[in-house]
């Protein structure tokens, strides 16, 4: 097995140093990337049932209509522009500055267009505040757009940290507000107000951190390249949508609503335990891949792929395992059906998001419009998974959900290995230890529920049985390895909390 970070450093003493520093950043990036979204995720689960209790069914229900248009424009509100300009040198003025009048004309447009459907929508469905809610939320575009620049400026100088403490502090303030205006009586517009808090609290912290005066320039031309960019960005970012959304009506089609709640909950379960590991581990190694030089570069992607595969693999194991008794102690028999649907998605989402780490050497790279096609041979092949579910029985046409992650997960190694480099069995090589520890872990936790049956106790034991096998075959498989890089994580975070 390849000795870890530290058998990727160089040996002469004084060329070490830049690159544990650099390195000692990017993991300082995804520690303040990582931990910020947990919190969020916590933050959020505390706030769903409390905002519920408050507001109840009703308030919920008209704040319901308006999220779907908000969140679409919310979407493509930059246009993809904020990831291109990351690449761009901040001493070009004219592109900068072009750039952020581009940006707020596009808010005030967006703004204008919330309010618009505000109307239609109160007429449509008969709920007049939805007048006043939509007006709140339109006055978050502007906000959004200003907090744009200085995140494409923070990634460019690989400073992860105040965008995280930006994001935490946003989300703390918009769960204040939220519960305190819902304590007074206002409703949906609680909700409405907790968005627009959020937002104007995180582009002040991010403006704090790098806000730089726009010049009176304005030179569309200079923007062409970043505007053609960001439209595939966000073409991409559409055509995700689009599919989820498709998977969803043709799965509902064919098997009905209750099976459709399943499916949907078994998904967003999956997202929701992996992405909040792999959105800040993407974003620091997008972040490190504007500067980084390539060979290095191949080294810290082959060991951010290795970091995914080590936390995400147990996971997938247990809830493969154990995904339908979890379901059902934790919210009864009825979600069992849930369960048994991630247990069939937990392992094909892991090895999409391991995979998915390529895809930000990708559009480092500037290989925008594969990193597009990308996006949509996933969408696509999860929506072909679906439609062949009017002949299919529910858990066989998940299955092929899974497949088509599968084949996404190949497809971005080969496209990675193609245009970046980047060597096939050094990749498979790095994650081959937390696939079979895992798989260990998940045999093992399936015996026990086999043997000991699947009451409280057992469900909970066998998951704690399987981190414990977990972790005894990393070491037996990686031991020296193991160590290697937790003595060098050591050391860079030393070096880290010294240096601060």
């Amino acid at each position: 097995m390849d000795g870890g970070f530290t058998a990727d450093l160089p040996l002469d003493v004084g060329q070490e140093a830049e690159p544990r520093e650099r390195t000692a950043l990017f993991l300082k990036n995804i520690g303040a990337g990582g931990t910020v979204s947990i919190v969020k995720i916590l933050i959020q689960l505390a706030l769903l049932p409390l905002m519920a209790h408050l507001l109840g069914p009703q308030e919920f229900g008209v704040y319901a209509l308006a999220v779907p248009v908000v969140a679409f424009l919310a979407v493509i509100a930059d246009g993809g522009v904020g990831l291109s300009l990351a690449r761009e040198r901040t001493n070009s003025q004219a592109i900068w500055s072009t750039a952020f009048w581009v940006l707020m004309i596009g808010s005030v447009v967006l703004s204008l267009v919330v309010i618009l459907s505000g109307y239609v929508l109160a007429r449509a469905s008969s709920e007049p505040q939805l007048n006043d809610l939509m007006l709140i939320l339109a006055m978050s575009f502007p906000f959004l757009s200003l907090g744009i620049l200085p995140v494409a400026r923070l990634m460019r100088q690989g400073n992860l940290v105040a965008i995280a403490v930006a994001d935490f502090c946003a989300t703390v303030s918009g769960a204040i507000c939220a519960v305190s205006l819902g304590v007074l009586g206002y409703g949906a517009k609680s909700l409405a107000f907790q968005f627009l808090t959020s937002y104007i609290i995180r582009t002040l912290i991010l403006n704090l951190f790098a806000f730089e005066k726009p010049k009176l320039i304005f030179r569309p031309s200079t923007m062409l390249e970043h505007l053609s960019s960001g439209g595939i960005l966000m073409g991409g970012r559409i055509a995700d949508l689009a599919c989820r959304s498709g998977e969803s009506l043709m799965f509902g089609n064919a098997f009905g609503s209750a099976t459709l709640g399943a499916y949907n909950f078994a998904n967003q379960v999956s997202r929701f335990l992996f992405e909040a590991c792999s959105n800040p581990t993407w974003a620091a190694l997008y972040s490190q891949s504007l500067s980084e030089q390539h060979d290095n570069l191949l080294k810290i992607f082959y060991k951010v792929s290795r970091l995914m595969a080590f936390l995400t693999f147990p996971v997938a194991a247990v809830l493969a395992a154990a995904g339908p008794d979890l379901m059902a102690q934790v919210l009864g028999p009825k979600w069992q059906e849930a369960g048994i649907f991630l247990r069939i998605l937990a392992a094909g989402y892991a090895l999409s998001l391991t995979a998915s780490m390529g895809t930000a050497i990708l559009l480092a790279r500037e290989a925008n419009l594969l990193f597009f096609l990308t996006v949509v041979l996933l969408g696509a092949g999860r929506l072909l998974a679906v439609a062949a579910g009017q002949f299919l029985p529910a858990w066989e046409t998940v299955w092929l959900v899974t497949i088509s992650n599968v084949i996404y997960s190949v497809t971005v190694c080969l496209c990675v290995a193609r245009f970046a480099d980047a060597k096939l069995l050094r990749i498979l090589k790095e994650i081959s230890g937390p696939f079979f520890a895992a798989l260990a872990s998940g045999v093992a936790c399936w015996l026990v529920l086999r043997l000991g049956g699947n009451h409280s106790i057992m469900v909970y034991g066998s998951v704690a049985i399987a981190a414990l096998c977990y972790f005894a075959a990393m070491f037996l498989l990686e031991g020296k390895n193991l160590k290697n890089e937790f003595s060098f994580l050591k050391s860079a975070t030393s070096g880290i909390i010294k240096k601060d």
